[in-house]
């Protein structure tokens, strides 16, 4: 017949049979809270990072180390808040379901709405406690200190111009160097290009 198109039948794939995976107990909650409070840790370093590299690039201001260590803490609070409200809507969920329905609920999934419940809670106390934790506060301000240098110290130092890493210094260097500092936007380049071998 014109214009009849045939088309060869395809061969089926022979992908095997399905077979569920066995099924794995969950993770402990204390390895759980320590993987999350990690991950959490992170999370508050790059937003510390990132605020030091804007601050100094675009707004340039003075690294102010006490007000780091204030946006540290209340990140560690805003995600302990988040935790928190994420247990109470599980909590919420499962008292309405007792409520709209009168059969109970199946027993594996009542555990499993209790233990997502009790991770979610157990996060909130951690981050709480990382907020108020002088010390772990203060590593993270470190850390996200020393990885801004090392992202921007070398577009800084350019900027500073080639007299900043002459070892022979003119008599009116020491005169001039707060302004060269300043105009590289008062990042406290002194501290940190000591802590990498760096003269300034």
């Amino acid at each position: 017949m014109v214009g009849m198109r045939w088309f060869r039948r395809r061969d089926r794939l022979d992908l095997g049979k399905y077979v569920a995976p066995e099924p794995t107990a969950p993770a402990p909650t204390e390895q759980i809270v320590a993987e999350g409070s990690l991950i959490g840790d992170s999370v508050v370093r790059q937003a510390l990072r990132n605020r030091v590299i804007v601050d100094a690039l675009r707004d340039r201001r003075d690294l102010d180390v006490g007000a780091l260590a204030a946006a540290a803490a209340g990140e560690f609070d805003r995600l302990a808040d988040q935790e928190w409200e994420s247990a109470e809507r599980i909590r919420l969920r499962r008292s309405v379901r007792r409520s709209d329905y009168d059969e109970p609920d199946d027993p594996e999934q009542l555990r499993e709405s209790e233990r997502r419940e009790e991770v979610h809670r157990a996060m909130s106390e951690a981050f709480a406690a990382r907020a108020a934790d002088g010390a772990t506060v203060a590593a993270i301000v470190e850390h996200a200190r020393a990885e801004a240098w090392s992202d921007i110290g070398a577009v800084l130092l350019e900027r500073a111009g080639d007299s900043a890493l002459v070892f022979d210094r003119d008599p009116g260097y020491e005169a001039a160097r707060a302004d060269r500092i300043g105009a590289l936007l008062a990042l406290d380049l002194t501290r940190l290009a000591q802590e990498r071998g760096v003269d300034l």
